[in-house]
């Protein structure tokens, strides 16, 4: 908590309300940002104005570095958020509605739906916006705020249409377009086309992996090769330039997902692929893979290390291995379910993620099961990092973990009704989110069918030749079909928010009771659980993403 500005103490006079104050500040990808915009000046530029507030009292300060301002899941926005669901904060102060986003119809759903209807404040300093003036200065500033998020989006719409279009550009020259090159390569310019050129001692080494694989060594045996030549990981070797180790700090074994990335990478064999990803389109909210039809390939834009035949040689292994999951071929006709703690399960000695492992077990009856459990992913290695082997079966974690929010929740004194009332309340403020995401959505169809229009009437009074037309239709198909796909899955995602509400609360309800039948769910766990640890001997430490004393906080301070 900060301190109390001596400005609002000398003044002796005291506000009737008191607001818990977070800053938001955000620095785009975009390497074009003006000077005035570093997280520093609009951290500064927001204290300032806290400080001279006799209502505010900071809490804390929430930052994103290289993120684009167009999609909303950023760590930092996120903290925050989750602060505010905690009632920590309530109050949300930035330099300018650019740094809060640069999404006019997202922007607008947080400021004018989600912070009221959430009883959070939102004051943007240098738009002289904010969300709590009801002194008539800013009557009128709602058309001034909507302009100004347009604008934003318009700025980010036009650079990712640039970048995008600059990209494709080097495609098609054969030029290399990421960013530390493959190992065994280096990458150079020559005029404004960036080429690779064989590095041959890590060729070697690319050369040695591809022959071992094809003599039948498996991905750990290659990995136990590497680590007894001393072979430098790749990303030490792109660090220090040596590819065996020198004595210096310690070895570190290759893991077999890179070993697999360079037996099933085509650029060995003299081929660039490029855009097999994508997440700079200004609305997109997530990287997010391409439909292989529309990557870029070329073929010979560089040496090979590998022949042609050599890489699909191995390439059919991996084919043939893939088929099934093992030796008896049944594990892939079993589903395999959703992991309820991905991403907060960790060792509690070396703090690895742990993972996940699973099985499939037939009965006499022929029915198959498939089972879990959990492990150290260090257990398997084989240089100084390795872990003390410990692993807890998924029942078992559901259990400790169960009892262990029961008890949470009993020591708090909370009651069931409060938990479902706070459990409501963040599911209304999700599906007004997903109804903003689904208005554009619709507001994009729209504008996608009016430019297919527009189209077909200069087509209709040869402004376009035929051919022409035809690649415009093309493309608006494409991009329909596109929006159509997001909306049906942000359809589904509202559908199911109510479904989720009512399996939450009937887990709430049905915890604090004692009785151990409510179902534990992804949602429940992201929900409730910051971090769980695994020790040995099944010893779980779980830590909360609350603290008691703000379980029950004050309704009537943060009205909600």
């Amino acid at each position: 908590m900060a301190r109390k500005s001596r400005k609002k103490q000398e003044t002796g006079e005291q506000p009737e309300k008191i607001y818990s104050t977070g800053i938001y500040a955000r620095l785009s990808v975009d390497s074009g940002e003006r000077k005035n915009e570093s997280i520093e000046t609009q951290v500064e530029i927001a204290k300032d104005f806290v400080g001279r507030q006799a209502d505010m009292e900071l809490y804390d300060i929430y930052t994103d570095i290289g993120k684009t301002g167009t999609n909303f899941e950023r760590e930092g926005f996120e903290r925050m958020m989750r602060d505010v669901r905690l009632r920590k904060i309530n109050c949300i102060v930035v330099k300018d509605l650019s740094r809060f986003g640069r999404n006019h119809i997202e922007t607008g759903n947080y400021i004018e739906k989600i912070f009221p209807f959430m009883g959070v404040r939102f004051v943007a300093v240098t738009d002289s916006f904010d969300s709590m003036d009801i002194s008539g200065q800013n009557e009128g500033a709602d058309m001034g705020t909507a302009l100004k998020n347009l604008v934003n989006e318009m700025y980010a719409r036009d650079i990712a249409v640039k970048v995008k279009a600059s990209r494709k550009a080097k495609w098609e020259q054969g030029s290399y377009t990421g960013g530390i090159p493959p190992y065994g390569y280096r990458a150079e310019w020559i005029g404004d086309k960036k080429c690779l050129f064989i590095e041959e001692a890590a060729a070697g080494i690319v050369r040695k992996i591809f022959e071992l694989f094809l003599s039948g060594k498996n991905r750990k045996e290659i990995v136990l090769w590497l680590y007894e030549n001393k072979v430098a990981r790749p990303v030490q070797y792109h660090k220090t330039g040596l590819v065996y180790w020198q004595g210096e700090g310690e070895l570190e074994q290759w893991s077999r997902e890179t070993v697999k990335m360079i037996l099933t990478n085509p650029v060995y064999m003299g081929c660039l692929v490029q855009g097999r990803t994508c997440g700079k389109d200004y609305m997109m909210r997530e990287r997010h893979d391409i439909d292989s039809g529309d990557w870029s390939v070329k073929e010979r834009t560089h040496e090979a290390i590998i022949s042609e035949d050599l890489f699909f040689e191995a390439a059919g292994k991996f084919e043939k291995s893939s088929v099934y999951c093992n030796r008896n071929g049944f594990s892939k006709t079993v589903p395999v379910d959703e992991d309820i703690f991905a991403g907060v399960l960790y060792c509690g000695d070396c703090g690895s993620k742990m993972k996940r492992v699973s099985a499939v077990r037939e009965f006499h009856s022929k029915d198959r099961i498939r089972t879990y459990s959990y492990k150290c992913p260090r257990t398997d290695r084989i240089d100084s990092f390795k872990c003390e082997g410990k692993s807890i079966t998924l029942y078992s974690l559901m259990d400790i973990v169960k009892e262990t929010i029961r008890q949470e929740f009993i020591l708090s004194g909370v009651r069931p009704k409060d938990l479902v009332e706070m459990n409501n309340r963040e599911m209304e403020a999700l599906k007004e989110g997903w109804k903003a995401q689904l208005v554009m959505l619709g507001r994009k169809l729209e504008d996608i069918t009016k430019l297919g229009s527009e189209q077909y009437l200069r087509f209709r009074m040869r402004e376009m030749d035929e051919a022409c037309f035809k690649r415009e239709k093309e493309e608006n198909d494409k991009n329909a079909a596109s929006v159509r796909e997001e909306s049906r899955v942000v359809s589904e995602k509202l559908r199911k928010i109510d479904s989720e509400t009512a399996r939450k609360n009937h887990f709430l309800r049905t915890l604090m009771k004692g009785s151990g039948k409510g179902e534990l769910t992804k949602e429940i766990v992201r929900t409730l659980i910051e971090k769980i640890e695994v020790y040995p001997e099944h010893r779980v430490k779980v830590t909360f993403a609350f603290k008691k004393s703000e379980l029950l906080a004050g309704k009537e301070e943060f009205n909600l």
